[in-house]
């Protein structure tokens, strides 16, 4: 424990301690990120003018970046957005805004561990659903359902689509959700970083825009789908009211975010430029998935890969290992290569791995991935 109640961060301590020194890093979630350069040429002219004063901006985040978000939505007006320090913060501001002790909450699972390490330490009482392995990690909208009408929780936190397994809920699914919220008072909060990346299926709408402003929490940023991690632009989506509080708690974290940051994720966003970056990485994601399906043909018996439906990575059991995490020290220590340990999303026998790095290079590190763990194996079997 970091203090009272909150654990540690496995998959950011994971990758923090390890990124900057792996040789093969295949441990990202989000499409390979873009330079000034790429961005300029997408936008057409430079997106920085050399007059820009560097100075604070606005704490909420200006209203042209706001205005600019709010069109991602129905019925949404800058007034119900907050801008945030990536999309951590703005999972961080909604958990310390919404919850309280006692509070009975629940989570889908498996689930980027920010929220339930987040909700332990609120105190809350947290009910899992569970993505099985039987469903090839569908969630059962039939348990969602009754679980919500037995306990009437006050919220229920997801992210759609889904980190890790890639897999996501439907228009026909969130209209269902929706419903038995709305009539169960039960607030839906999605961390929807990875929406609009769904492959080759339609993008479903925003659970803001079915259940309404009024029981509905969006959160998400620049950094997966668009490949600007680096500007650390995230969001809110949410009443007014609750993004006044969010605001409030927001003086005690980052104040405000960097202007150089909002001043480009404003032109990121504008709707030529926007359609441009989605479509990169909806490119850079199928023809990965391509690459993928060659090797795992040739080399099915090293791990068994789960196919996502959306978003930029997978996850795949390694069924002759007892502990993911073991095999992902080695992978690190003797290959230089850094994956993803699924003990950092209670999935022990499992590892995440990308799917968005520019295609010539994920050719030549996933290969080296496969021929790594082919070594392990071996190597594992001889010493039986």
């Amino acid at each position: 424990m970091l203090i009272d109640n909150l654990p540690e961060f496995c998959l950011e301590r994971w990758q923090s301690l390890r990124e900057n020194y792996a040789k093969t890093l295949l441990s990202e979630s989000g499409v390979e990120p873009l330079t000034i350069a790429e961005l300029e040429e997408l936008y057409g002219k430079p997106i920085i003018d050399s007059s820009l004063a560097l100075g604070y901006g606005w704490t909420k985040g200006s209203p042209e970046l706001r205005s600019k978000i709010a069109e991602l939505y129905d019925e949404v007006s800058k007034d119900n957005i907050l801008i945030t320090c990536g999309g951590a913060e703005a999972n961080l501001l909604t958990t310390l805004a919404l919850v309280e002790k006692g509070d009975t909450i629940v989570v889908e699972m498996p689930n980027y561990m920010q929220i339930p390490g987040l909700l332990k330490w609120r105190g809350a009482k947290v009910i899992e659903i569970w993505r099985k392995p039987e469903r090839n990690f569908q969630l059962s909208t039939d348990e969602l359902v009754k679980t919500i009408e037995e306990y009437k929780p006050k919220a229920f936190f997801a992210i759609n689509p889904n980190n890790p397994t890639g897999q996501f809920l439907k228009e026909k699914e969130l209209r269902e959700i929706a419903e038995v919220a709305n009539k169960n008072n039960t607030i839906l909060v999605f961390d929807e970083i990875y929406r609009g990346l769904e492959h080759g299926s339609p993008t479903p709408p925003s659970v803001i825009d079915l259940v309404g402003i009024e029981m509905g929490i969006v959160t998400s940023s620049l950094s997966k789908v668009f490949g600007l991690p680096g500007l650390r632009i995230g969001w809110v989506v949410a009443r007014k009211r609750l993004v006044e509080k969010l605001w409030s708690i927001k003086d005690y974290t980052t104040i405000a975010p960097s202007k150089i940051s909002d001043h480009i994720a404003t032109i990121a966003l504008s709707e030529n430029v926007r359609e441009k970056l989605v479509e990169r990485a909806k490119k850079i994601v199928k023809e990965n998935k391509k690459v993928l399906r060659n090797l795992s043909s040739k080399h099915s018996d090293v791990m068994r890969i789960v196919w996502p439906e959306a978003a930029s990575f997978f996850i795949a059991e390694i069924n002759w290992a007892e502990n993911s995490e073991e095999i992902c020290e080695k992978l690190f220590e003797k290959y230089g290569i850094l994956i993803c340990p699924g003990t950092c999303f209670n999935l022990s026998k499992y590892v995440r791995v990308t799917l968005g790095q520019e295609t010539r290079k994920y050719e030549k590190n996933i290969t080296e991935l496969f021929e790594a763990l082919a070594k392990l194996k071996s190597i594992q079997s001889k010493s039986r």
